[in-house]
């Protein structure tokens, strides 16, 4: 499946979600950049631009997840490779340290022409590094996630042996502890680390706001969740209060063409949201990629570059550090004024 390919099935299809070796490409992340400077959210764009090196060091231990660089950046990070292999991969050298497995490889969608086997597409961990979740897509149906501790492997069959937790295609780690918020068919709080059945906060079927896509937002205080919905080729923001379980539309977010869509959402440290808006041509193929900063009532504050066809991975649990992979395969970061690359060759990749 060509990258573009994958990122237009993950991003565009409500109803869709959204193996093998552990890669050997990944490059070490001592890069030098011209990177953006904090994103203001008091105007329409941000252009000063800082030259910075990214090279640090740290003593992250296999797993460990929990150690961060000097600069405050996660010590590791989760992504999928290009063979669709999860894997725990090392901030400061690129190295892998740890492989998650597979539920389908490159060779075998090369070898299938019919129906595509299921494959890995998105990786996330809860913040305090207590277990790791999976979503495969897309045959025969879309949305399996996989819930697995920080150590653990899908095995051989994972189907039978792991099996699916739940439905969904997107998962945001909380801001703090073990909690898990997902997008899917329906929109679902819970705690991974607890029994299914013991485990949910919040499970909202099918929300009468609009068809839900992308990813939750939470709130810095964990009070609130934000989405985005579509109703009719209208983009809305969404908001739920968790301590009620009532979602309600926020606003229409006027300023979203409908040749436009929204890949996302996160809250970065200010507690406004942040997305990547796509613009597609007739062809449905991405042509235009921006970051866009917004308030929790919808209103756009400000926009910054990204490279076209950027796929959004997320905030660190401070809010400060963002991570995505560009359409050329390599896992980027940027906050504080600062970016940088991590690795080349993945389809994905998170805090």
């Amino acid at each position: 499946m060509a990258r573009i390919g994958l990122l237009t099935l993950l991003l565009v299809l409500p109803a869709a979600c959204g193996g093998g070796e552990a890669a050997t490409t990944t490059s070490a992340s001592a890069v030098t950049t011209a990177a953006p400077a904090a994103t203001s959210t008091t105007s329409r764009t941000t252009s000063a631009e800082v030259s910075t090196t990214s090279t640090s060091t740290t003593t992250t231990t296999q797993g460990s997840g929990a150690l961060s660089l000097p600069d405050g950046r996660p010590a590791t990070f989760v992504a999928i490779t290009e063979d669709y292999a999860a894997v725990e991969i090392d901030t400061a050298t690129g190295e892998v340290i740890h492989d998650f497995g597979h539920t389908g490889t490159a060779a075998e969608m090369a070898a299938t022409e019919e129906m595509p086997p299921n494959v890995l597409v998105g990786a996330w961990r809860t913040t305090n590094r207590s277990a790791v979740g999976l979503s495969d897509c897309c045959e025969p149906a879309a949305g399996r996630l996989f819930i697995l501790g920080a150590e653990g492997e899908l095995g051989d069959d994972p189907y039978s042996t792991t099996g699916p937790w739940n439905t969904g295609w997107t998962i945001t780690p909380a801001p703090a502890g073990s909690l898990f918020a997902v997008v899917g068919y329906s929109l679902q709080v819970f705690d991974p680390t607890v029994a299914a059945e013991e485990g949910f906060d919040v499970w909202i079927d099918e929300p009468d706001v609009g068809s839900p896509y992308g990813a939750a937002a939470w709130a810095r205080d964990e009070s609130a969740l934000f989405w985005v919905a579509q109703l009719e080729q209208v983009t809305m923001l969404a908001s739920i209060d968790l301590s009620l379980g009532v979602p309600n539309p926020v606003s229409v977010l006027d300023w979203v063409g409908v040749e436009q869509f929204l890949d996302g959402i996160g809250s970065q440290e200010s507690g406004n949201l942040v997305g990547f808006l796509h613009t597609r041509n007739d062809d449905f193929d991405i042509v235009e990629t921006q970051g866009v900063v917004f308030s929790t009532s919808g209103e756009l504050l400000a926009t910054f570059p990204v490279e076209t066809g950027a796929l959004w991975g997320g905030y660190d649990a401070s809010g400060r550090f963002l991570i995505y992979v560009d359409g050329d395969a390599r896992v980027r970061w940027q906050g504080l004024g600062r970016s940088g690359v991590l690795g080349d060759g993945f389809y994905f990749a998170s805090w």
